[in-house]
């Protein structure tokens, strides 16, 4: 029995029109099941696009059994979709731990390359940098959050951190601290209806912290010239 395929499918950040069609073409013709972070949010994107296909989740605290149970189907012929929430997978879910079973098998692994935050924020930032570094979120407590960003000091180019609007004032806080003098540039529900952005040296842009709504997702780039 031959394998299944492992497609890796970026999906749209906010604006459901950003997924490619070759994406689209795909999940109708070649995938017999999905799995995705949220079954929810991934069934709202297909059901948008007419594709009726199951899906299964596979979150950050799935278990290893979950992992191994979808390399089974794979083994059994059946092809299978992986989708984060928003974006590119690999970058801050699980996806990566199921291509590296994948590829331990000897399964083989598409990519259908798209929407992706991180280039998103790159490319409207205005830095000119060639040099990106991705920090994806931070720790969730506030000593080793700030321990991580010194580490980010000794690298030149262009910083990229995810943010939750939970959290994002006090990320800033920590980030007027230790990068008060850099240019910072802010992206808030990119690509959807409320979309801003936001950009001036850290200090600044704390000193006006009140201003900063705390709602949707942020992705913050740090400009950080050694």
């Amino acid at each position: 029995m031959n394998q299944g395929k492992l497609y890796i499918i970026a999906t749209p950040i906010g604006n459901l029109d950003d997924i490619t069609c070759r994406a689209i073409k795909t999940l109708k013709e070649k995938i017999d099941l999905v799995y995705c972070e949220d079954t929810r949010r991934t069934g709202k994107l297909l059901s948008h696009y007419g594709i009726a296909l199951s899906t299964e989740s596979l979150h950050a605290h799935s278990s290893e059994k979950k992992i191994l149970h979808a390399i089974e189907i794979l083994e059994q012929g059946k092809s299978i979709g992986y989708m984060t929430d928003s974006g590119t997978p690999s970058l801050s879910d699980p996806g990566s731990r199921l291509v590296s079973e994948a590829r331990k098998r000897g399964i083989e692994v598409i990519p259908l390359p798209g929407a992706s935050a991180l280039t998103t924020i790159v490319s409207v930032s205005g830095f000119s940098e060639k040099n990106v570094l991705f920090g994806g979120f931070l720790s969730k407590k506030q000593g080793r959050r700030k321990r991580e960003l010194e580490k980010f000091k000794e690298f030149e180019g262009i910083i990229v951190i995810f943010e939750s609007p939970y959290r994002i004032k006090h990320l800033l806080k920590d980030i007027a601290e230790i990068f008060p003098e850099n240019e910072i540039f802010i992206g808030r529900e990119m690509t959807k209806m409320f979309e801003e952005f936001i950009q001036g040296k850290a200090r600044e842009i704390f000193v006006n912290i009140d201003k900063i709504k705390e709602k949707g997702e942020f992705t913050l780039a740090i400009l950080n010239n050694l």
